[in-house]
C-alpha cells in the first residue's frame, strides 16, 4: 500500500475523532427489522444493477463504478484534503435506511471489483457526535480488498454537537445503536447482491466513537461480526459527558491556562520518561509514574509562563484524579501523565461534547450553564435518561466469544480525550467475568506508548491493526506483539498485550523494535 495514503489515514481517523469526538439494559428498546428483501439479481450484476436493489426501509439513492485513481473524498465538516489518488476501481454505493418516519441513515458502500475482493466485509467507524460519512477511514480497507460501509448514524451535524437530538429521540435511538446495526444488516445484504454470494467474515473497525459502536455491536449483536476492532472507546459514556464538561471547567486563565499544558507534558516527561531503560521522550511505564504538578510551583524570581499558579495546580490535580462523585468514588478515570497537549481540544467551541449533549440530550435545556456542574446529580441524570442505551459496558461477551468472535481493544497511553485506563478498566472486568482461559483465546487490549487519541503524538502509533486481526481470524492464535512505527519519524517500537509493558534492552539501536521488550509487571 501506498506510504502516502497509509500515512494520510492515520492522521485522518485521529483528527476526525478529535475534533468530534451499550451496556445492555432490561428496558423496552425499539426492535431492528431484521427481515430482508432482496430483489434477486444475476451473479456478478454490474454495479448499475445496484440501483434496482429492494432492501426493507431502504432507498439506493446512486451505484456507480468509480474509476482508479479518480476518486475525490467529498468535503464534510472538519476534514481536510486526503490523497485518495491510490485507491482501485470500484462499485460506490448510497443510500437511505428508514426504520421509522423519522430516521434517515445515511450510508455509503464502497465494493471492489470482484477480481480485487479479498471475500470480506468491513464496517467503520464514528467519531464524536458523527452527522457524516467519515471516508477518510474507508480508504485502507477499500486499498486492501473488503467491501467496506459507513453510516452517518442518521443526522448530519458537526461530530462536536448533539443540538440534532433535542426533542428527536428516534434519531437519537438510530445514534445509540440502531443506525450501526441497520448499516450492518443492508451492507451485507448489498455486498451479497453484488458479488452472489455472502462475505466469508465480517470485521468491525473503529476508534472513539467508532469504538464504543465496536462493542455495541458486540454485546447488543454478537451474530453480527466475527472479530472487532475497538481503538479508545468511548464506551463508559455517562461519566464520559462529565469528564468533557470537567475539562471544559478547568481550562481557562481561572485555572488551568491552555498556554501551559505544555509546560505540565515536559514536567511529566522529564520525570516519568526513563523507568523503560531509555529516555526518548515517551513514557511507556505510566503505571509507575508518580509525577505532581506542584513540582512546577512558581516561586520568587520565576517567569510566569515558566511554572504554575496554585489554582493551575489545583485544576491539573482535579483532571488527574478522574471524575470523582462525592463519596470518593472514580465514576471515569483521568488522563494518564504525557497526554496534557491533547486537553487543549476540550478548551475549543467545537469540542464541548458532553456540554452539548446535556444540554440537548439529558436537560433539554439549551442555555444550560456547565459551570453549575454537580457529579453525584448529573451523574444520576444522565444515567436516568440513557438508561445504558449509549454506553456499551457490559463484560459478558459470552455469547460473542461463543461464536468465535475475537475482539481487539487499543488505547493511546498519552490519550488527552478519553482516558487510557477507562479501556483497561473495561478489559479486565471482561477478563474476570469470561475466565482468563476463554478471554486469552477471543480478547486483547494492547496499550501504545505515547500515542495521542486514536493516532498521533510522540510515541510509535502507526499499527496495521487490520493484519493483526486477520491473521489471529486465520490461525486462531492471538497476537502477542505488535510493531509500530512513528509516522513522521520513522522509528519503531513494539507493543505489548496488558499486562506488558516496553523495556529497551540497553545495547541495541534505539530507534529499532528489536531492541525492545514486553516486560510483566
Amino acid at each position: 500500500m501506498d506510504e502516502t495514503l497509509r500515512a494520510a489515514l492515520t492522521g485522518g481517523i485521529s483528527l476526525m475523532a478529535i475534533i468530534g469526538l451499550a451496556s445492555c439494559s432490561d428496558t423496552d428498546e425499539p426492535e431492528v427489522d431484521r427481515g430482508r428483501e432482496i430483489t434477486e439479481l444475476p451473479q456478478g450484476s454490474s454495479c448499475a444493477d445496484l440501483e434496482g436493489l429492494a432492501l426493507t426501509d431502504t432507498v439506493i439513492l446512486s451505484s456507480q463504478m468509480i474509476e482508479a485513481g479518480t476518486f475525490e473524498i467529498p468535503v464534510t465538516p472538519g476534514s481536510r484534503p486526503v490523497d485518495a489518488s491510490g485507491l482501485p476501481e470500484f462499485c460506490r454505493v448510497s443510500g437511505s435506511i428508514r426504520p421509522t418516519v423519522e430516521s434517515d441513515i445515511l450510508f455509503e458502500a464502497w465494493l471492489p471489483l470482484e477480481t480485487s475482493w479479498n471475500g470480506r466485509f468491513m464496517q467503520v467507524g464514528n467519531g464524536g457526535a458523527a452527522g457524516s460519512i467519515v471516508y477518510t477511514s474507508m480508504l485502507e480497507p477499500l486499498a486492501l480488498g473488503y467491501a467496506v460501509i459507513n453510516t452517518d448514524t442518521g443526522h448530519r451535524g458537526a461530530m462536536g454537537d448533539f443540538s440534532w437530538a433535542l426533542g428527536e429521540p428516534e434519531l437519537l435511538t438510530d445514534y445509540q445503536f440502531r443506525a450501526v446495526r441497520e448499516t450492518t444488516l443492508k451492507g451485507k445484504d448489498i455486498t451479497e447482491a453484488f458479488y452472489g454470494t455472502p462475505p466469508e467474515a465480517s470485521y468491525w473497525f473503529g476508534c472513539s466513537t467508532g469504538g464504543r459502536q465496536g462493542l455495541v455491536e458486540a454485546q447488543r449483536y454478537p451474530e453480527d461480526y466475527d472479530a472487532i476492532i475497538a481503538g479508545a472507546p468511548a464506551n463508559n459514556w455517562e461519566p464520559l459527558q462529565l469528564s468533557s464538561v470537567a475539562f471544559s471547567n478547568a481550562l481557562g486563565d481561572d485555572g488551568l491556562p491552555v498556554s501551559q499544558l505544555g509546560l505540565l507534558k515536559t514536567a511529566a516527561i522529564a520525570q516519568c520518561d526513563g523507568l523503560d531503560g531509555l529516555d526518548d521522550g515517551i513514557i511507556s511505564n505510566t503505571a509507575a509514574c508518580q509525577f505532581d504538578p506542584a513540582s512546577l510551583t512558581c516561586s520568587d524570581g520565576d517567569e510566569a509562563d515558566r511554572c504554575l499558579s496554585p489554582a493551575a495546580i489545583d485544576a491539573a490535580r482535579r483532571l488527574y484524579a478522574g471524575v470523582v462523585t462525592g463519596n470518593g468514588a472514580v465514576a471515569f478515570p483521568g488522563p494518564e501523565y504525557g497526554s496534557e497537549a491533547e486537553w487543549a481540544a476540550h478548551a475549543t467551541p467545537f469540542f464541548r461534547i458532553g456540554t452539548s449533549y446535556m444540554r440537548n440530550v439529558v436537560l433539554e435545556d439549551r442555555d444550560w450553564d456547565p459551570t453549575t456542574l454537580n457529579v453525584d446529580a448529573h451523574l444520576t441524570a444522565i444515567r436516568d435518561h440513557d438508561q445504558g442505551r449509549t454506553a456499551a459496558m457490559d463484560p459478558d461477551l459470552s455469547v460473542f466469544v461463543e461464536n468465535g468472535g475475537l475482539l481487539l481493544m487499543y488505547h493511546g497511553a498519552a490519550d488527552g480525550i478519553i482516558a487510557h485506563d477507562n479501556t483497561l478498566n473495561y478489559y479486565e472486568s471482561v477478563v474476570e467475568t469470561l475466565g482468563e482461559d476463554v478471554a486469552g483465546q477471543h480478547v486483547r487490549f494492547f496499550s501504545v506508548p505515547g500515542m495521542g487519541h486514536c493516532s498521533g503524538g510522540n510515541g510509535a502509533s502507526a499499527v496495521d491493526w487490520i493484519s493483526a486481526i486477520e491473521d489471529w481470524d486465520e490461525t486462531g492464535v492471538a497476537p502477542v506483539l505488535l510493531e509500530a512505527t512513528h509516522p513522521d519519524e520513522g522509528f519503531t517500537r513494539p507493543i505489548c498485550p496488558h499486562p506488558y509493558s516496553v523495556t529497551y534492552d540497553g545495547e541495541g539501536p534505539e530507534d529499532e523494535a528489536t531492541s525492545f521488550t514486553c516486560e510483566a509487571p
